[in-house]
């Protein structure tokens, strides 16, 4: 195993790092999967499974709006005396279609961020970088330093 500060092989049996002395427990535990990275992984299921069920209930929910709606007409149409019903069917069926709509953009968003979170976001994404021509090398950030550190000494 490598110390993760100094880069320095280590045994797997060591607590601390034998150059630097950095604390190497955590380290073991991820090698050997022990408590953090169990952890997480069965956090992941878990989200994994939350996600899955988000998915089938919004087209359970979606099924059952469309039912309504279905019997609503089919109420209206056979009876037309009694419109109340078929109100409340189309009230309901709107509800259902609606929490449908919003649990399917739910599941949709939440897969979104879990495929965009296997990759960082470039510099430039972020705004931290400016972009700059293919010729052109961008000023590094000792540059800027030392422009700034040039105009403090002269005044």
């Amino acid at each position: 195993m490598y110390c993760p500060k100094c880069a320095e092989p280590n045994s797997e049996d060591v607590k601390f790092c034998r150059v630097c002395g950095e604390d190497l427990t955590i380290i073991a535990q991820a090698m050997s999967r022990h408590l953090p990275v169990m952890l997480v992984s069965k956090l992941d299921e878990y989200v994994e499974r939350k996600n899955e069920r988000m998915r089938r209930d919004s087209i359970l929910t979606g099924f059952s709006g469309v039912f309504l709606l279905v019997s609503g007409i089919w109420q209206l149409a056979s009876n037309p005396g009694a419109w109340l019903p078929a109100v409340f069917m189309f009230v309901g069926a709107l509800i259902m279609l609606i929490v449908s709509m919003w649990d399917m953009l739910a599941y949709k968003r939440s897969r979104s961020h879990n495929a965009r979170d296997g990759r960082l976001p470039s510099a430039v994404d972020t705004g931290e970088l400016k972009e700059h021509e293919p010729g052109q090398i961008p000023p590094g950030v000792t540059e800027n330093t030392t422009r700034r550190l040039d105009i403090r000494q002269r005044r």
